[in-house]
């Protein structure tokens, strides 16, 4: 035991002594919260950190630097504050004395919020119906999105409160279409914000009353799942949670649109604006600190993370095509791009960008909070940096049956064992899913991917190779192992090598029971969640399974409480990751077909069957979010009429699918039906205004082109929200055609709440349907009731 940890321990015994006197005298933890001690050690962490952002950087230490971009990358939000603080007492680089100040200073900061840092620029970017972009409400945005996180029952009742109301604005039309991801990856870092805020309180209460070292217990918690921001989106959401989400969001919805209303008056008219949401604040590497962090990073050769290359990857050519952009700036975007390949080299690199002045534009922000957003799925990580052990190639193969485990030449050699470590726990993971999984004989390149293929990954059909490039295999492994459960298929069912059993069932075997499961699992699975079409590829059957069988391994997984970023970036149906994986859509006909054709080559445990179909089947009870989106999402493409026509119908079925069918007491049931109901409701509202205003914008189109639809939208406005503007002369003859689209928007609202106000003050669980789902039959084969005995991504 090191000497600064025996004293810390004699510090908390002392501390302890008075903090359990109190326990015992009252029941509780003292209202003034941590002890003196335990504060002492928190400023002393917080003076620490100060001192390295304050000091000059010529005066600073290379470990000192390393520790500054510690703290950058805590602000950032890369990653769990915790994860970053057990990495920083095992890094090699850093003193022990630095090690322990800075985990108390990154404490202290989890502590505060003053973490998981978002640019208001950001929500700019999202644009609010007739506020001119000279009047940006993305601080105000912000703001709302703030409170309602802060003042919800749980972060993730907030978080998901805000995913929902941003849909139900979204569809009548207060918010741009096609910002739901935009929000999504904002609203999961404020979250990740306040749980992480929870989580160091707890754990500092925690070590306290218990009379131990806050660091060790840190350690201790990290092994066993305990902090809430490390775990993954997809665990199991509480009756209170969702009946928070279905009773906040309509009110959210509607503090949008006045807001929207607020900023498109004339400018006399608006009110002073909200104050921004703290702490955003800028990089805390000053240029100088900014150009050592990066010279150091390269010497420490951490290797390529893939949800950094990976946000960087897919805003390359929007970084460097911007206009108009000088030779100097273009060269530092491009030095950027090249060296950002993990989470201390985009944050070195990128406060390097902002102060040289090459930042311009929003799409460094937007790099920085989609590389946050995919690093969640890494927040359980465990420490590793070049030279710790790790297991050696032929270990892996004896272990897992593999036939060769190869890396290109140009691998780093330093790198190599940390893609060893990474496959090994990949595959062990795998394994938990589906017990009886088998890679026996495939082989497992690891370097770049072949020159005519251009993908994350790669399964190779005809060799039976896996290649996972280093800057981008990760969390891709799960996906192409489904294609070798494909390839191993079809080389047991029909006798083949070379090709996958899902794409040779559907094309030469139509009457197989695979290419029925493919069938239900296509139409599950390759319906778009908006208005934008799938690329062809999407819809071959062998990336429908893969996607398919990831996102179980997520689910599955995640019903453990844990999180799987070396095998997917999956987190939740928004938040897709970095691949093309999607889950089952609200029929739930998806899972059952899987399971099916799992069956035939990897048979998932007959406690994982059930979970899967309680859950995600087609007889399980529908989120706030999937009744919302039945609604609001049906009829898109049609004509307005037939468009108002088909929410009308799925009004009607999502009033039908409201259930009370939870583990909870009978007042929080009812309180949730009752909520359920309204969301209802509003989604039916939003929705058929949504339709109402597209169609009179389709309309003045259609009659005097582009040049009536600014003439519609300011009908719009004063019809609907009450504006000063009269109506334009041009579009006279157009108002009834106009009014008749309102009219019939108005009688689909009030349809369902005609059926149901006869009850609607007797309102109890018993009423509500259990064990059904009124969407499961919306496929074109029905319910999947059958058992079955070179894509890239």
């Amino acid at each position: 035991m090191s000497r600064s940890t025996t004293t810390l321990r004699a510090v908390l015994g002392a501390v302890c002594i008075s903090a359990l006197v109190l326990l015992v005298g009252c029941g509780r933890i003292a209202p003034s919260g941590f002890s003196g001690d335990v504060d002492a050690l928190l400023a002393r962490g917080e003076s620490f950190a100060t001192a390295l952002v304050n000091r000059s950087p010529e005066r600073l230490s290379d470990p000192e630097i390393v520790a500054l971009g510690y703290l950058e990358r805590a602000r950032l939000g890369l990653g769990s504050p915790f994860r970053l603080i057990e990495f920083a007492l095992s890094d090699p680089d850093l003193p022990e004395d630095i090690r322990t100040d800075l985990a108390y200073g990154l404490l202290a900061r989890a502590l505060d919020g003053r973490i998981y840092s978002v640019d208001p620029g950001i929500m700019d970017m999202v644009w609010l119906a007739g506020v001119p972009a000279s009047r940006p409400a993305g601080k105000e945005q912000l703001e709302l999105i703030n409170r309602a996180i802060v003042g919800a029952p749980t972060a993730r009742a907030g978080e998901r409160t805000v995913r929902l109301a941003y849909l139900l604005a979204e569809s009548e039309r207060t918010v741009q279409p096609g910002q739901e991801v935009m929000i999504a990856h904002v609203v999961s870092l404020l979250a990740d914000r306040r749980r992480a805020t929870e989580d160091a309180d707890l754990l500092l209460r925690t070590a306290a009353v218990r009379q131990v070292d806050p660091l060790v217990l840190l350690r201790q918690w990290r092994r066993e799942l305990r902090f809430q921001v490390e775990q993954p989106s997809l665990a199991a959401v509480s009756v209170r949670e969702e009946e928070a989400e279905a009773r906040e969001s309509p009110e959210l919805a509607l503090a949008l649109r006045t807001l929207a209303q607020r900023q498109s008056a004339p400018v006399s008219l608006v009110t002073p604006k909200m104050p921004a949401t703290p702490p955003g604040g800028r990089s805390l590497l000053g240029q100088v600190a900014a150009e050592r962090l990066r010279a150091l990073a390269a010497t420490r050769n951490y290797p390529a993370q893939a949800p950094v290359t990976v946000a960087v990857a897919i805003n390359r050519d929007g970084l460097l095509g911007r206009r108009p952009l000088g030779p100097a700036e273009l060269d530092a975007r491009q030095i950027f791009i090249d060296e950002a390949i993990n989470e201390e080299r985009l944050a070195a690199g990128a406060a390097a960008l902002a102060a040289s002045g090459a930042d311009a534009g929003p799409r460094l922000p937007l790099i920085m909070i989609q590389a946050a957003t995919f690093l969640r799925v890494w927040n359980q990580e465990d420490p590793w940096f070049p030279g710790d052990v790790a297991p050696r190639a032929r270990d892996l193969e004896a272990r897992f049956g593999l036939a060769a485990i190869r890396f290109d030449d140009d691998v780093d050699a330093t790198w190599r064992p940390y893609y060893l470590r990474m496959l090994g726990r990949s595959l062990t993971d795998l394994q938990r899913v589906a017990p009886t999984l088998s890679v026996r004989g495939l082989q497992i390149h690891i370097g770049e991917l072949p020159s005519h293929f251009s993908a994350l990954a790669l399964h190779e059909p005809r060799s039976r190779t896996l290649y996972l490039p280093p800057r981008s295999g990760a969390g891709t492994i799960a996906h192409e192992i489904a294609h070798d459960l494909d390839w191993q298929l079809a080389r047991r069912r029909y006798g083949t090598r070379g090709g996958y059993a899902t794409d040779m069932a559907v094309r030469d075997h139509r009457g197989d029971r695979i290419a029925a499961a493919m069938m239900e699992l296509s139409t599950a699975l390759t319906q778009p969640t908006t208005e934008v079409a799938l690329r062809p590829h999407a819809t071959r059957p062998a990336e429908v399974f893969a996607r398919g069988t990831d996102w179980l391994v997520a689910a599955v997984l995640a019903s453990d409480g844990r999180l799987g970023g070396y095998l997917t970036s999956f987190q939740d149906p928004i938040l897709t990751g970095y691949g093309t994986t999607r889950g089952p859509d609200i029929t739930g006909a998806a899972v059952p077909a899987l399971l099916s054709i799992l069956d035939a080559v990897a048979p998932v445990s007959a406690g994982t069957r059930e979970w899967a179909l309680e859950t995600y089947g087609p007889s399980r009870s529908l989120t706030p979010m999937e009744l919302a989106r039945a609604v609001t999402t049906a009829g898109l493409g049609l004509a307005a009429d037939q468009r108002l026509q088909a929410i009308g119908q799925a009004g009607r079925r999502s009033f039908e699918a409201v259930s009370g069918c939870r583990f909870a007491s009978t007042e929080g049931l009812r309180r949730l039906v009752v909520a359920q109901r309204s969301l209802a409701e509003a989604s039916l509202s939003a929705a058929a205004r949504g339709a109402a205003i597209d169609g009179v914008r389709a309309l003045a189109v259609e009659r005097g082109e582009e040049s009536l639809e600014p003439a519609a939208d300011a009908w719009l406005a004063r019809r609907l929200y009450g504006a000063p503007e009269p109506i334009d002369p041009s579009i006279e003859e157009l108002v009834p055609a106009f009014e008749d689209l309102l009219l019939h928007a108005r009688l689909v609202e009030r349809g369902p709440a005609a059926t149901t106000a006869a009850t609607a003050f007797h309102v109890s669980p018993g009423t509500s349907l259990c064990g059904g789902n009124p969407f499961a039959a919306d496929t074109p084969v029905g319910r999947f009731r059958g058992t079955v005995g070179t894509p890239g991504r």
